[in-house]
């Protein structure tokens, strides 16, 4: 019978149907209808069509005047309704009671709205009271009756549990793939929900004190209404009457435990974990002395459920062990104590989900690089390592770049590594032999970790892992084909006899040029003074040329040179020129603490040269202020190897002295007004003022005099960023965009005449400019609003709606660039691609970053290129398919995503795409159906994709088209894929939604494996 059905006139009637008011007519027909096995329509359903049709009726009293009308979304009509409307409430509260009031189930499948009229019905009718929830009047419980406890216990319990169910629908409740039929009333409908809640939420604690004051109460007998207590009005009598002998007595344990679990479930959910302890340790208490074999009336508790609230809360059950996802979370809690046991006990039950896992990972590790906690590199190791034993168990691709840290951690990682295995190795399955057998050839062919060919040889238990085929591979791999290197080659000291019975006298061209290659090769500060040393032995006379030309590549700042050219001692100047030159060229290296330390010792140098002169009254005046600039200028030198360390190592927490660096930056940048005319040269000016961006030292760049370009650029990006985005100055958009003119402005022409240096060389030192603070970027906020400029600018160029890049803010710059042909679009691209690249390794979880890298490489033509960063970007924002995006993809990402799988031929993948589209595109789909595939599918790659196709219309032209074409195996399989289709058509909208959901995440993974993960 088909709900529809119960009124009359819609459709023809079978003799067979019940409509609507019969069950007025005569009442018994309810019992016999809500009794059978599976009535249609549902009880639930029948109580929604009696309730809808009950307010529908008009009443025939006059409403009664309220003055105290407020915007309830749920107001009751007056104290009067119809015999008809009073018997359709009677209707419902009987099927309410045939439930067993059973909330757990009531609140599923009847509307929030339509809950409040059935608690403002069991008012009415058995307490003849007329309210309007919330505005629920109290009742005291000194002397309350027991149809009086009865209600208000059910109203008050409601009130928590309607919160609560709303609370957990935001985070249960799968993303709808396809729009409701009516998307308006749905939303309608999500609103009212919202404002109700609201409303409920600011008189709950009236609810908690009543219910509190309720398990107060001693000797109760508590009284539940049934079916028959509620009697029907009749043709004589109008009258609202109750049977009382027809109710259930329940026991003070029954009834007061429902109460305590409902409690418990609520503070739980407000994480206030003591009250809810007491509830819930209360009602396990009283459960536990329940006659739980046969069916209670009242109390309704799950007990598996129940012992999962008791664990949550920390309270012990008898015989229920722990989980170990529960044991992961309390480990988290305890500051990660007994976790590696309870990784590697998961890596066998498989019981802890792998984005668990994955969150877990990245939390040790973004807590030790914040100094949160205090451990050894080995204990983050140990946890990557056990995560992707337990991703190649369960055939997840590896994410992260754990092989390389296997890798850089030398011995000690491969020692990780099969720890890691050696404690399910002897627990595989053949599939699981098979996937470890992979990932280790990957690991030495691919990572080419050194060492791990020669270790898997030595255990036997690994070495039955691999075939004799995989076996001489491996042992290739291990024995690497040694070069025969002849003796000469193998030392640098040629003046050494090459053999006990033939000694060769050096020559001195000879010995001089080995001391030389050793000054160019050493970096240790003793061996270079005794070697320069030695050198000044070998070379004397009057025309000698200083000891730094020896190599042409030895080259520091003028200012510095000009200084230390200047000194008189030319053992000094020789040696502080030389380890001044060779830390520039550690620091190239990244081997900062080793050019900090040379510059370290050139300034104790320099210090005990200048005071060993203070005995010469003529030098004490001059060596003063010469030894005061020179130590001033290698401390300026420090500065910039410590901002080059912090860049490179950002965030660097624990590495760097941040705000020490930033103290330092700003009294760099105040002593360009110094009176003793030494000041920082341009270089560490431009580092200081990048680095005092990236701090976010936003108010104090936007106070700085505009005296040089720099402080233009890093002002207006200041300006920017402190404001959040609220407010664009032009500055910025000018300075980047003259950086990329290709013809010189006016400004730039009458340089070129006054200084007669041509327009080309004026814009390649503001291109220059900028790219310098452009490749020095790592905050934030600067880099996005940055990275929204530039994608405008290539937006405006490239001047084509169908190509144009998507980002936070880009609507913010200027819609039109005038003279846009001067301009070079390549430079944009360019600049754009390499601060997304930049932004995304300090920032790898940015998904607008990440898809529009993806829009770059699509407007490029890099459609692979582009389709990654899309799976990334979607990867990301579901993570990995296990919650909603949340709007961060969109229409334009899957057509996008469309075009790149047509250019790359991959047509089925375009058609399957096409359902993710948030109204299917049927056009685009056929067309791309009926494109011939000019690369090979395998079978098994098409039966995959076909069977992510949850779309009926798409597969019914599948069939007619590999019908018309003869392709009987994708034909059959098309129906196949329709048939399961079918065959869950008469399932419920959620089933469906759930069913298309689990397709998507599927074929998502599949595009996954195909576009990032193959080897």
């Amino acid at each position: 019978m088909d709900v529809d059905l119960l009124r009359p006139g819609t459709v023809p009637i079978s003799p067979d149907t019940l409509l609507w008011f019969e069950f007025l007519l005569n009442p018994s027909l309810l019992k016999t209808h809500i009794t059978k096995a599976s009535p249609d329509p549902s009880p639930t359903e029948l109580m929604i069509k009696f309730m809808s049709i009950a307010a529908e009726q008009k009443s025939e009293a006059k409403p009664a005047d309220n003055n105290d009308t407020n915007d309830d979304h749920t107001l009751m009509p007056s104290s009067k309704w119809t015999c008809k409307q009073l018997a359709l409430k009677i209707l419902s509260l009987k099927i309410a009671a045939y439930l067993k009031w059973d909330w757990e189930y009531l609140q599923k499948k009847i509307p929030l709205v339509q809950q409040i009229n059935l608690i403002q019905d069991l008012y009415y009718i058995t307490l003849n009271l007329t309210v309007q929830v919330p505005n629920v009047p109290e009742i005291p419980l000194n002397n309350i009756t027991d149809t009086g406890l009865f209600t208000v216990v059910i109203y008050h319990r409601w009130v928590l549990r309607a919160i609560v169910y709303k609370a957990l629908s935001r985070y249960l409740n799968k993303p709808v793939t396809i729009t409701p039929p009516n998307q308006e009333a749905h939303f309608a409908m999500l609103a009212q929900n919202e404002e109700i809640v609201k409303k409920l939420e600011a008189h709950v604690e009236t609810s908690i004190n009543t219910l509190n004051a309720v398990l107060q109460l001693t000797n109760l007998s508590p009284k539940v209404m049934s079916f028959d207590t509620f009697e029907m009005l009749t043709e004589h009598s109008s009258e609202i009457k109750q049977n009382w002998d027809n109710v259930i007595t329940i026991t003070e344990e029954e009834f007061k435990c429902q109460i305590n679990y409902d409690l418990g479930v609520y503070w739980i959910l407000k994480e206030r974990y003591p009250e809810a302890q007491k509830h819930f340790l209360s009602a396990k208490n009283l459960y536990d002395n329940l006659d739980t074999s046969k069916e209670m009336c009242y109390c309704h508790i799950d007990k598996d459920t129940l012992e999962g609230f008791c664990i949550a809360c920390d309270i012990q059950v008898e015989g229920k062990k722990p989980n170990l996802l529960h044991r992961l979370l309390m480990s988290i809690k305890d500051g990660y104590s007994n976790l590696i046991k309870i990784l590697q006990e998961d890596n066998i039950m498989e019981e802890i989900p792998i984005v668990e896992r994955d969150n877990l990972e990245l939390d040790v590790k973004g807590s030790m690089e914040n100094g949160k906690i205090t451990v050894n590199q080995e204990f983050l190791l140990q946890i990557q390592c056990l995560n992707m034993v337990r991703r190649i168990l369960a055939g997840e691709p590896i994410l992260g770049d754990t092989a390389n840290d296997i890798k850089m951690a030398g011995p000690k990682g491969l020692e990780t590594l099969f720890w890691a295995y050696d404690g399910v190795i002897d627990k595989l399955t053949e599939t699981n032999r098979i996937r470890v057998n992979q990932h280790f050839i990957y690991l030495i062919i691919i990572s080419e970790i050194k060492g791990l060919a020669s270790e898997i040889l030595k255990r036997p238990k690994y070495s039955k892992l691999f075939n004799d085929e995989e076996l001489e591979e491996i042992k290739k791999e291990a024995i690497p084909e040694e070069l025969e290197i002849p003796k000469l080659l193998l030392t640098g000291k040629w003046d050494d006899s090459w053999s006990a019975n033939v000694k060769l006298k050096a020559k001195p061209q000879r010995v001089l040029f080995s001391l030389e290659s050793q000054l160019i090769s050493s970096y240790d500060p003793q061996e270079i003074r005794d070697l320069i040393v030695e050198i000044g032995r070998h070379k004397r006379g009057p025309n000698i040329e200083p000891m730094w030309r020896i190599n042409n590549h030895w080259e520091i700042p003028i200012p510095l040179q000009s200084v230390i050219c200047s000194l008189s001692d030319g053992f000094l100047k020789d040696y502080a020129y030389i380890l001044l030159a060779k830390s520039r060229e550690l620091a190239g290296v990244k081997d900062f603490s080793g050019s900090i330390n040379l510059i370290n010792i050139i300034e104790n140098e320099i210090q005990k040269h200048f005071k060993s002169l203070n005995d010469n009254r003529h030098y004490l005046g001059q060596g003063a202020n010469q030894a005061a600039k020179l130590l001033k200028l290698l401390n300026w030198e420090k500065l910039l190897i410590d901002i080059y360390h912090c860049l490179y190592y950002w965030p660097a927490k624990g590495i760097c002295d941040t705000q020490s660096l930033t103290d330092q930056c700003k009294q760099c940048l105040e002593s360009r007004q110094a009176t003793d005319h030494v000041i920082p040269r341009m270089e560490i000016i431009d580092n200081c003022t990048v680095f005092l961006l990236n701090m976010s030292e936003w108010d104090y760049l936007m106070g700085l005099e505009k005296q040089w370009s720099c402080f233009e650029l890093a002002s207006a990006l200041s300006t920017i960023a402190k404001f959040k985005g609220q407010k664009f100055p032009k500055e910025a958009w000018d300075i980047i965009l003259a950086s990329i003119s290709t013809k010189p402005s006016r400004d730039q022409a009458q340089k070129r005449n006054s200084s007669n240096n041509g327009a080309n060389s004026s814009s390649r030192d503001s291109m220059t400019n900028v790219s310098f603070t452009l490749i020095r970027l790592r905050e934030a906020t600067v880099l996005n609003v940055t990275i929204s400029l530039l994608a405008r600018m290539h937006n405006i160029l490239r001047d084509e709606s169908s190509l144009d890049l998507y980002a936070p803010f880009i609507t913010h710059w200027p819609a039109s660039i005038p003279n846009a042909k001067q301009y070079n679009t390549r430079t944009v691209g360019e600049h754009l691609f390499q601060l997304l690249t930049q932004g995304l390794r300090y920032y790898p979880h940015n998904v607008p970053w990440l898809r529009l890298l993806g829009d770059l490489n699509f407007v490029l033509g890099y459609y692979e290129s582009s389709m990654k960063n899309y799976l990334l970007a979607i990867i990301v924002a579901t993570d990995y398919f296990s919650v909603p995006s949340r709007g961060q993809i969109d229409d334009c990402v899957y057509r996008r995503m469309i075009k790149c799988c047509a250019h790359l031929q991959c047509f089925t993948q375009s058609v399957v795409l096409c359902q993710f589209l948030e109204e299917v595109d049927y056009t685009l789909a056929f067309k791309l159906a009926g494109t011939e595939q000019k690369t090979s599918v395998p079978n098994d790659a098409m039966d995959a994709y076909y069977e992510c196709i949850w779309d009926t219309t798409i597969l019914e032209y599948l069939i007619n088209l590999h019908s018309k074409r003869g392709e009987h195996h994708r034909k059959q399989l098309a129906i196949k894929v329709i048939g399961l289709l079918e065959l869950n058509s008469n399932n419920n909208d959620e089933i469906q939604k759930e069913a298309a959901n689990i397709r998507k995440t599927k074929f998502l993974r599949a595009l996954s494996k195909q576009y990032l993960f193959q080897t």
